[in-house]
């Protein structure tokens, strides 16, 4: 179960879910931040202002940004902690991960944990350097390579910047992924993955989309997983072969519904530092002239947060709330809630603490935080009908992380007349299950839902070996600070 950024043509196979709620944020003084332009199409709602009639945005400080990444590869490998920590703001957070476990700490937490790992000889590397997001807040991707005694490992590391007293700064950093030993292999997608915005849902057509195919204002930000913005896309090379494109449409639970593409739109989002919002409210600490971004602005800077999305605005017949799609003429098997088992979930619970990656948060719930008794007291069970054959997803989330304790795990467990085999890797991380489905109708389970990374919105999970990973996944940065 792993997260990857993933750029893809959705084939007229399949599609997937995204939680997001249908809350819009308020512009200033009150009032919609976008009207009605996701049910209309028109991509208006947000003023009539053109995008030549706004200020024009602040530049990245690139050349400041790949500063700080040399200082920090060359603090580490030169093993200067005071120099490594002179890196980051008085207000941060950080994320670790290593395999399954990952931690959330604030600026003391994080250098704490830190300096433990400067007391030995380590080797950092980054390759595939990108430098992005806003003149307050800008954002750095990069593949970390680490090395230490016997440990290693890779992944995508995510820096996001602030302007302190003595220029840029680290104010988040987020190990995305590590993975130990080598990648995961990927599979074929035959499911696509539907989005939330604004209380409408649309299709993920294409993950790498231009804004060259956008006609009109951009509206928005909309309030759901992240902040989104969305623009009319009539000029994208695909739009007369989706429009009017009949569809299946599923729910969590496995009910299925008509569907057809409409409207065409570019959507793009993530979560800004809250640095940026301080700006876009004209805070004086961050805003020297203390002028306050109209919403065109806003959705502006959201909308050009990442990378932008093609999405097609589902027509649903029936009351279905889409978890996933596909063709209307595919085979697709939905996995649908089972019925509950005592004796099922008492097994499946026992089997799951039995795991090596239970026990290692049991460990570290009694020994770095003093915990009594179970780390997770009450894990989830849910059973699903995939086609034959029965299967537990057990999941348990506690703890809040920031310094505390965090522990997260899921397993996807098949119930063959109570025999329970494992059939996901939970020592790959966390992910958050909301469907089940066998949607090329191979008889193999795939999964609907999502790494706990912050960025993903939804993903489809398809089989390797010894788990699952994922083969498209809908993502967005994420830049703030949650501790």
């Amino acid at each position: 179960m792993i997260s990857t950024r993933t750029i893809y043509y959705v084939a007229a196979a399949a599609l997937t879910l995204a939680a997001c709620s249908k809350k819009k944020e308020e512009a200033p003084g009150g009032g919609s931040a976008a009207g009605s332009a996701a049910g209309t199409g028109t991509g208006g709602g947000s003023g009539s202002a053109t995008e030549a009639a706004l200020p024009a945005l602040a530049p990245v400080d690139e050349a400041g940004a790949r500063k700080v990444v040399d200082a920090w590869l060359a603090a580490q490998n030169g093993g200067d902690f005071a120099g490594y920590q002179a890196l980051y703001a008085d207000k941060m957070e950080g994320i670790k991960r290593v395999g399954a476990r990952t931690w959330r700490f604030d600026r003391p937490g994080w250098l704490a944990d830190r300096q433990k790992m400067f007391a030995r000889p380590m080797t950092v590397a980054a390759r595939d350097v990108k430098v992005g997001g806003s003149a307050a807040a800008p954002t750095i991707e990069l593949v970390q390579s680490f090395k230490q005694g016997r440990f290693a490992d890779e992944g995508p590391k995510r820096l996001v910047l602030t302007k302190g007293a003595g220029g840029l700064q680290i104010a988040r950093e987020e190990m995305v992924r590590s993975v130990v030993g080598g990648p995961v292999a990927l599979g074929a997608d035959p499911i696509a993955l539907v989005v939330e915005v604004d209380g409408h849902h649309h299709v993920v057509i294409s993950g790498d989309a231009s804004d060259a195919w956008g006609t009109g204002p951009i509206s928005g930000p909309f309030q759901g997983t992240h902040k989104y913005a969305l623009r009319a896309a009539s000029k994208a090379p695909v739009a007369a072969d989706w429009a009017g494109r009949a569809l299946a449409v599923y729910t969590a639970d496995g009910r299925q519904c008509a569907a057809a593409v409409g409207t065409l739109r570019l959507l793009g989002g993530g979560t800004p530092h809250f640095g940026e919002v301080q700006e876009w409210d004209g805070d004086p600490s961050i805003s020297p002239d203390g002028r306050v971004w109209s919403q065109p602005e806003r959705a502006r800077a959201v909308y050009a947060m990442g990378e932008l999305y093609l999405i097609g605005e589902l027509a649903i017949t029936g009351d279905c709330v889409p978890a996933y799609a596909t063709a209307a003429t595919a085979q697709a098997v939905a996995g649908t809630i089972a019925p509950d088992d005592a004796a099922r979930t008492a097994a499946a619970v026992a089997a799951f603490r039995r795991l090596p990656a239970y026990v290692e948060l049991q460990k570290s719930f009694a020994d770095d935080f003093e915990g009594k008794g179970p780390w997770a007291p009450s894990p989830t069970v849910r059973a699903y009908q995939v086609g034959a054959r029965r299967y537990l997803v057990v999941t348990a989330s506690e703890g809040s992380g920031c310094g505390d304790f965090e522990g997260r795990l899921a397993a996807v467990f098949a119930d063959d007349a109570g025999a329970l085999t494992l059939v996901s890797n939970p020592a790959d991380g966390f992910v958050r299950v909301d469907a089940l489905v066998d949607g090329d109708g191979d008889g193999q389970v795939e999964l609907i839902g999502a790494v706990a990374d912050f960025s993903a919105v939804t993903s489809h999970f398809t089989p390797v070996a010894g788990g699952f990973a994922p083969t498209t996944t809908v993502t967005f940065p994420f830049n703030d600070c949650g501790c």
